[in-house]
């Protein structure tokens, strides 16, 4: 799989000191998404990176060791590279690029796993120009938002700086708010960082939101507000953490009490543009080891609750293997889909992609979420 975008690639400035370089080899994490590595060159040219710890992570809860780095060698050729874990596992299949545009995946002869899955050495050959390697095709900040920027545009939306993050980065939404509207929708991803997949599922839910052309949408879209906010953790997202912000806070963790301002500016916001108006849904998009849709229970005080059951229904008969589904509810989990029915009594919908699906398949449970949404609540409107 190939994934490419128009945006410039995330190139290290000119003279940028590397974070390692002995025997020909350079190692260099100076850019936006890198990890947060340590590492050593040994005599023969091979390389030891560490896979650094977050400052905090709940143990059990889908711990993400993300990496990324790039890397040069003189004379040009094959290295090896070793990924340490220390106590936590290897998780994400490493994707290398010449660009750090276009990706494609590492072929498994070329990944080598211990027993316990804590280190993973990796045959790499390295061209001249150096390689970008990573655990996912990367997306930082500045290029998934120009993604919903270029895709938004010149479709009715209102793109708005609601707040900043504790680095001080904006936080950027979008809003298309057509008069008239009786009803609210809300998406949003990448509150952690390298879910990458969950992205694809999002973007793959927008452009069909936006783009199908036929009755049902052109009715749903003149009768929602559509709030988004597709980089809620600028922070976390460039600054290689794995589930974090840089306050070292998990945010889908922090929506009831709210003490990070992410996430204490983006429940203000995303309520405040509902203008009223009642959400029949809340999406938010992620990736874990598996495709699954997290749901409220089905007898959850919604008044838009029987729409999962519809859901299920489409995406079960248009899917050879579609998604797990989890109803589990947990009022002090901290949440966005959680605070979403609490809050605003909608039906909050955490769609969670696996790890490995292409972004192709991803793409497309994401336009079968719309379609579903659409063809619901037009006919409920009927």
């Amino acid at each position: 799989m190939l994934a490419g975008c128009a945006t410039a690639s995330p190139v290290a400035a000119a003279g940028q000191q590397a974070l390692c370089e002995a025997q020909g080899v350079r190692v260099f994490t100076g850019f936006p998404e890198a990890g947060r590595h340590d590492c050593v060159i040994a005599p023969d040219g091979s390389v030891v990176i560490s896979v650094d710890h977050e400052p905090s992570v709940e143990e059990g809860i889908n711990p993400s060791p993300w990496y990324a780095f790039r890397i040069e060698a003189s004379p040009a050729g094959h290295r090896t590279v070793v990924l340490d874990y220390s106590d936590y596992r290897h998780r994400y299949s490493p994707e290398i690029s010449r660009d750090g545009r276009s990706w494609s995946l590492l072929p498994d002869q070329q990944v080598t796993l211990n027993d316990r899955r804590t280190r993973a050495s990796l045959s790499l050959d390295i061209p001249s120009g150096g390689l970008w390697v990573a655990g996912q095709p990367m997306s930082p900040s500045r290029q998934a938002l120009a993604w919903t920027r270029d895709e938004t545009g010149g479709r009715g939306f209102a793109e708005k700086t609601y707040g900043t993050s504790r680095r001080g980065a904006d936080l950027q939404g979008f809003v298309r708010a057509p008069e008239g509207a009786t009803a609210s929708i809300i998406a949003l991803t990448r509150q952690h960082p390298p879910e990458i997949t969950g992205e694809y599922a999002y973007k793959g839910f927008l452009d069909r939101l936006l783009t199908r052309d036929d009755a049902a949408a052109k009715a749903f879209r003149a009768a929602h507000r559509i709030i988004l906010a597709p980089m809620p953790n600028p922070d976390g997202v460039d600054g290689g953490h794995w589930r974090l912000n840089a306050g070292g806070i998990d945010l889908n963790r922090d929506w009831f009490m709210l003490t990070q301002p992410e996430t204490q500016q983006a429940s203000r916001w995303v309520a405040a543009e509902a203008n009223g108006t009642p959400v029949v849904a809340f999406f938010d998009f992620h990736s874990t080891n598996r495709t699954v849709i997290y749901a409220p229970p089905l007898d959850a005080p919604s008044p838009t609750i029987a729409f999962l059951p519809a859901l299920k229904e489409r995406l079960d008969a248009a899917l050879s293997e579609p998604p797990k589904w989890s109803y589990n509810h947990n009022l002090e989990g901290g949440t966005s889909k959680g605070w979403a029915l609490a809050t605003l009594k909608a039906p909050g919908i955490t769609v969670e992609l696996s790890d490995d699906e292409t972004e192709e398949d991803a793409r497309r449970i994401g336009e079968l979420v719309a379609d579903a949404m659409i063809d619901y609540f037009s006919f409920a409107k009927e």
